[in-house]
């Protein structure tokens, strides 16, 4: 395959890969507010605060509610910025230093400064097809793995909060 069809294929890997950075951050954003919602409902809806008939309720409402709080904390965990290799692929990861990730914004904007334009686009410049192809791989291999931690985040998050709606409607029932 020559570069210029490589370039065009990976472009579309990284393209169609991205698109799942929405995927997951709108799923998050969605799992963020129904467990804001269901807390709200549980403490100033319901008032299960203001002493339940039945004991239990109270606690059933309590554990609920730090459950949906913790789906919550980890729902917005995954929308976090990853503006490194280390937070994309953890640990103490650096790019390589004959490698330029022109593609990846973090690079751009801690290497180049406002006035630097001229340099960033000399140093693209300098760049062949095959390069550019290599370049839009690696964009699709980094955006995958962003795609995976989101995707971690956003399964715990939705499991967590089913088990906060179980929890909020045994509360409910008992109250």
């Amino acid at each position: 395959m020559d570069p210029e069809h490589r370039l065009k294929v990976y472009t579309a890997f990284a393209d169609n890969t991205r698109k799942w950075v929405s995927v997951m951050d709108a799923k998050a954003a969605f799992l963020s507010t129904l467990n804001g919602v269901l807390i709200a409902l549980l403490w100033a809806g319901i008032r299960l605060a203001e002493g339940a008939p039945v004991p239990y309720a109270r606690a059933v409402a309590v554990a609920s509610s730090v459950i949906a709080l913790l789906a919550l904390l980890v729902a917005l965990w995954s929308i976090l910025p990853r503006e490194s290799p280390s937070v994309v692929f953890g640990g103490r990861t650096e790019w390589q230093a004959t490698y330029q990730p022109f593609s990846f914004y973090g690079f751009i904007s801690s290497r180049y400064m406002p006035a630097d334009f001229s340099k960033l686009e000399a140093d693209l410049g300098q760049l062949d097809e095959t390069a550019l192809a290599r370049e839009a791989l690696e964009q699709h291999f980094t955006i995958s793995h962003v795609v995976r931690a989101k995707s971690v985040c956003v399964t715990r998050s939705g499991y967590l909060t089913m088990v906060a709606i179980v929890l909020a409607g045994a509360a409910l029932l008992l109250k």
